[in-house]
């Protein structure tokens, strides 16, 4: 979370840690009361908003109107929007904690990227801050430090060498990312068509496997996280005869 800058002053506003109420003003425009606007509440309202719209569409002075406040009261808790992106990005992926689960190192990972997955896939606003600014300050991998702390440990404890358990956390944290990142944000067929529809118009005799399995790629293709474990399932597979291999 990112504090107050320490060389400006609070003036006429009070920063507290209580998650402020937020109050309606005559137009039906939400807004903070007077003297309990805090960085949690500008955080909270940015995420709100973020799951609604890309980074480019939010706006300090958007965000001030949200909230009820001018808009350089918000400069008076984050020096610039990127500061206030980054640490909407960190409340949410610094609160992830993996589940605890039963099993060997593998079913311990699996569980961690799933749940990250759907954190990730719930809220929009940080895949979009993340497809924004990738590895801006406070890079993904070192903020989802719960994350990071399991997954590297079981990789190791799976029996995999520094180098593999590094390139190994950093390929399951990219698929889990981009498959999340393609579940959202998918782009919507033009013309009410859909790719099953678009291969059936294709030759079946120069693209025989393709017209064969046309049923399957359609279901495939909208399965979500069915699909996102599959995939989670054959990089495990791999890295656990990586590990073999080293022994």
């Amino acid at each position: 979370m990112a504090s107050r800058p320490d060389f400006i002053q609070t003036g006429e506003v009070a920063v507290t840690s209580e998650p402020a109420r937020r109050t309606r003003t005559g137009g039906g425009r939400r807004r903070v009361p007077r003297h309990t606007l805090s960085a949690e509440a500008i955080v909270d309202a940015a995420l709100r908003m973020l799951d609604d719209t890309d980074c480019e569409g939010i706006s300090m002075r958007a965000l001030a109107a949200e909230l009820g406040v001018g808009t350089m009261t918000l400069y008076t808790y984050f020096r610039s929007k990127d500061e206030l992106l980054q640490a909407a990005r960190d409340q949410v992926l610094d609160s992830f904690h993996p589940p605890a689960v039963s099993g060997d190192w593998a079913d311990r990972v699996r569980a961690c990227c799933q749940a990250l997955y759907r954190l990730l896939v719930k809220r929009p606003a940080v895949l979009r801050v993340l497809a924004v600014r990738p590895d801006g300050d406070g890079d993904f991998a070192d903020t989802a430090t719960a994350a990071l702390e399991l997954v590297l440990s079981q990789l190791r404890a799976a029996g995999l060498g520094r180098q593999e358990t590094a390139r190994g956390y950093l390929v399951l944290l990219q698929y889990t990312f981009g498959s999340a990142l393609r579940h959202v944000f998918a782009p919507v067929p033009r013309n009410g068509e859909n790719i099953p529809s678009r291969l059936q118009m294709l030759d079946p005799v120069a693209h025989p496997t393709i017209a064969d399995l046309i049923p399957e790629l359609a279901i495939t293709h909208g399965s979500g996280e069915e699909q996102y474990l599959f995939g989670l399932d054959l990089i495990l597979d791999g890295l656990r005869k990586a590990a073999a291999a080293q022994h």
